[in-house]
Order: C-alpha cells, then structure tokens, then sequence
C-alpha cells in the first residue's frame, strides 16, 4: 500500500498538524492555573497567619513543568513532528529516530510521552502519542526497530 494510499493518512496527518498547538494551550493552561493558585496559596496564607502552605510549592512545581511542556511543544514538536505530519511526509517521521545499539526508537513516540509527562492533566501528549503510534504499528509501510 502506497503512501498515498493509506486510509489513515488524513486524520493522521490533522492531528499531528495541530499536536504542537494542542501540547502549547495545554501548557498556556496548566501555567494559569498554577499562577492562580499560587496567588489563592499566598492569599490564604496572609489570611490565616499561618507560616506556610504545602500546596504553594507544588504549584511552583506545576509552572516549571508547564514551562517546559510549552517548550517542547514550541521547540521541537512543532518543527520536527507537526510539519511533517502537516505535509504528510511520512518518511521524515519514520527517519527521526534515536539510535540504541542496533535499535530504532522513534522520537514521535519519545517526545511524545515527555509531552504527555510535562503537560497539565497529561492530554497535551496525546495529539502526538495517538498519530506516533499509528505511523509505527499500523503506518503506510512497516517500521524498522
């Protein structure tokens, strides 16, 4: 079956076109949220007198991860999985691999998870998981681990 001619090439290609947009409002999103609650930690704290809140420091945590989820997104989704996948230029994807010994490990597939892991509720990821795991197990050609 030809490149062409693969059945999921244009839902495929949609959502890896708009997975680096999808992994940067998830971000934009999860890095409000924590500003907010940051602002509601630090409000209840001059509030109660209290010396300190837990959940301040895990809402730092959450703005750093969303940083970097934006960036991710940004820096290296965009360029190197959503324009390929816009363009529907399959062996691009199927090119970008990390070599481990003998092995191929797909990137998409790589990056996407870190995307998932650094996103807010983890669903940034899955615009590029769900087209990465097409490509590899059910793409226009077989993949070569």
């Amino acid at each position: 079956m030809g490149e062409s001619e693969w059945k999921h090439a244009g839902w495929v290609s949609g959502l890896g076109k708009w997975a680096w947009i999808v992994g940067l409002v998830n971000g934009l999103i999860g890095l409000l949220f924590s500003i907010f609650e940051i602002i509601g930690y630090l409000a209840l704290w001059a509030i109660s007198g209290f010396g300190g809140t837990p959940g301040a420091g895990l809402s730092f945590w959450n703005v750093i991860v969303s940083i970097v989820g934006i960036s991710i997104a940004l820096f290296i989704i965009r360029p190197k999985f959503s324009k390929p996948c816009g363009e529907r230029d399959w062996e691009a994807l199927y090119g970008w691999t990390l070599k481990l010994g003998g092995s191929n490990v797909p990137w998409m597939f790589i990056w996407g998870i870190l995307l998932f892991l650094f996103s807010w509720a983890g669903w940034g990821g899955l615009f590029v998981l769900l087209p990465a795991i097409m490509l590899i197990w059910v793409g226009p050609r077989k993949y070569e681990w």
